[in-house]
């Protein structure tokens, strides 16, 4: 009986007996075959799938999670982006809209980080900083032409 195993028994004396699965040895090669495709398309090398370490096929799952999960935050930011252009444009489409100029679309692109918001509240304050200084400056040269009115 131990030799028949090695010369290539069927599947009946391979599993012990009246029991008609395949050798669990065979399943198990024919799901590697089968995933071998997978892990390619993830990136993962034919010689690094059969003879690497076995657990880079699970840092690939893992790399694959990610990066599906990137795609799903950029095309739902993507659907942000289109809902806010929708929405700013709105008062166009509507006819019975007393307002019919849209808002104008935004300056610059959402912030993701903590350091890009940062950034962008840093630019706002500056841009708000320089027109308060204009208008300063405005004031300025009007009170003093007032002055140099009163004494000509």
């Amino acid at each position: 009986m131990g030799s028949e195993l090695v010369t290539g028994s069927d599947s009946q004396a391979a599993t012990g007996g009246g029991n008609r699965r395949l050798p669990v040895v065979y399943r198990y090669g024919e799901t590697f075959e089968k995933l071998c495709g997978y892990y390619m398309s993830l990136g993962m090398g034919y010689h690094d799938y059969w003879d690497g370490d076995c657990e880079m096929a699970q840092y690939y799952r893992d790399m694959d999670e990610k990066v599906k999960e990137r795609q799903n935050e950029a095309l739902w930011l993507q659907g942000l982006y289109f809902y806010e252009a929708l929405v700013d444009a709105s008062p166009v489409l509507n006819a019975m809209s007393k307002k019919h100029k849209p808002i104008p679309y935004r300056q610059a692109p959402i912030p993701l980080t903590e350091a890009r918001h940062r950034q962008q509240q840093e630019e706002e304050n500056h841009k708000k900083l320089n027109a308060g200084k204009e208008a300063m400056k405005q004031i300025m040269a009007g009170v003093n032409s007032k002055f140099k009115r009163k004494e000509e």
